[in-house]
């Protein structure tokens, strides 16, 4: 078991050793392992339903506890299996992992984006790190009167202090509360609907650190005031519109899409509800602007795997809303999310609030694309223009260098000779002095 363990670590880009914990982990002891992780919960649960084979998904910061979970839940009965290396986002069910080593279930473990999983039954344990909820009620009480309509979304890790924290604002009537699922696709599964105050003029209240999920936040809620209070550092402030700069690179970057005429359609997940239909409908996105596509399903992206694809000029992750904002500085092709595709494509209107979620998106109607647009009646400018169905190749045609030429046949072969040995200090067949006749190093 320690050896597997230790393999998949040396996979990770954060975890080079089991003895050696990320500098994020959270410092704990075997005490509070089994709290952290609700270790007696995740076990009854799995007895509840008959559970014997399942899958521990860890994130890379807490994967140096794997060992002291797995060995506190395994039983007879019960067969757990890590995964310690996930396909894409550790906030996503990596249910392809899971089903490959016929797992039953997955238990979830730290934070999660909470995207309906497909079909394995998910439990979700999201730790629970330290909360003043004191000075967090007395912030919130100077934030906001009583009488104003205000929403709270808290991180997932903070979430075990929201009932504590509802009780000493009793007082404010007009509060609501984002609600997490403690698990999915089981009979216990609770289906939540997004409670939201009756005011349309309502705040934003976010309990967390900075993170990708509070950036989500503040973008999906641009037409309203966001406070957040980071738990860490004790501050409470309002977000300004520090996002401006974000959102004036993702301006540039539909800009560069309205010119591209080869965009590859990036899989971040596998694991979400719907993802096969938001492709088939990036798929229509592209062909309606009279474009071409590649789907290109390579993990976890990052510059050197993206840099493969040198005739894809644009790209579009389909993903959770939290992956799917990716920062495109240190890539070559622009990274776009599927909203903002549509925005490039179809002349969608930017809305002040913005779709991340791209799921979403199946539920609009800018998707009507016309008939004299579709791919049926352009057969014959796409053949005068790519002249072939292999766009690949048509860009390696319009190369000025296609490397290095074969001239098969056309030269004599040459005679095998016998080459250098030793190393690169000192080969066998050279003078052992440099220039200076110093002996080489």
């Amino acid at each position: 078991l320690l050896y597997t363990i230790k393999f998949e670590l040396m996979s990770t880009e954060h975890a080079p050793c089991l003895n050696e914990p990320p500098p994020d982990t959270i410092p704990l002891d075997t005490t509070q392992v089994l709290e952290y992780f609700e270790v007696s919960r995740c076990r009854d649960w799995c007895q509840d339903n008959s559970f014997t084979n399942v899958a521990l998904q860890f994130p890379d910061h807490l994967l140096a506890y794997s060992a002291q979970v797995y060995s506190a839940l395994c039983t007879p009965i019960l067969h757990p299996h890590i995964l310690a290396d996930t396909n894409y986002g550790s906030c996503c069910v990596d249910e392809v992992a899971a089903m490959r080593l016929t797992t039953q279930a997955i238990v979830h473990f730290g934070h999660s984006c909470n995207s309906p999983v497909l079909s394995l039954p998910t439990l979700f344990v999201y730790g629970s790190e330290s909360v003043d909820v004191e000075h967090l009620v007395g912030c919130f009480k100077q934030t906001y009167t009583q009488s104003q309509h205000v929403h709270v979304v808290v991180q997932p890790v903070y979430y075990h202090c929201i009932d504590e924290f509802l009780r000493c604002i009793a007082g404010h009537a007009n509060v609501t509360v984002t609600r997490y699922q403690p698990e999915q696709n089981t009979e216990n599964t609770a289906h939540l609907s997004p409670q939201l105050p009756a005011n349309e003029d309502y705040s934003i209240f976010y309990v967390g650190v900075e993170s990708l999920a509070l950036t989500n936040c503040i973008l999906t809620n641009g037409s309203r005031k966001v406070h957040s209070y980071n738990p860490k550092s004790m501050e409470c402030r309002l977000e300004s519109r520090n996002v401006n700069k974000m959102l004036i690179k993702r301006f540039s970057n539909i800009e560069k899409v309205k010119d591209s005429k080869i965009i590859g359609i990036l899989v971040g997940t596998l694991g979400i509800k719907n993802f096969r239909e938001v492709i088939d409908r990036m798929k229509k996105v592209i062909k309606s602007a009279d474009k071409k596509y590649y789907v290109v399903s390579i993990g976890k992206p990052n510059p050197a795997k993206l840099a493969n694809f040198a005739e894809i000029t644009a790209f579009v992750m389909v993903g959770c809303p939290e992956n799917s904002l990716l920062d495109c500085t240190e890539f070559y092709q622009p990274i776009v999310t599927p909203y903002e595709l549509e925005i490039a494509c179809i002349d969608r209107p930017w809305e002040i609030d913005y779709i991340s979620d791209c799921s979403t998106l199946l539920h609009t109607n800018y998707i009507d694309v016309p008939a004299n647009s579709t791919c049926d009646n352009e057969n014959e400018k796409a053949i005068e223009k790519f002249k072939s169905l292999d766009v690949s190749v048509n860009f390696l045609n319009d190369r000025t260098w296609s490397g290095l030429e074969q001239r098969l046949g056309e030269d004599a072969p040459a005679l095998l000779k016998q080459g250098q040995s030793g190393i690169a200090g000192f080969y066998q067949d050279e003078h052992p002095t440099n220039y200076n006749n110093k002996p080489r190093a």
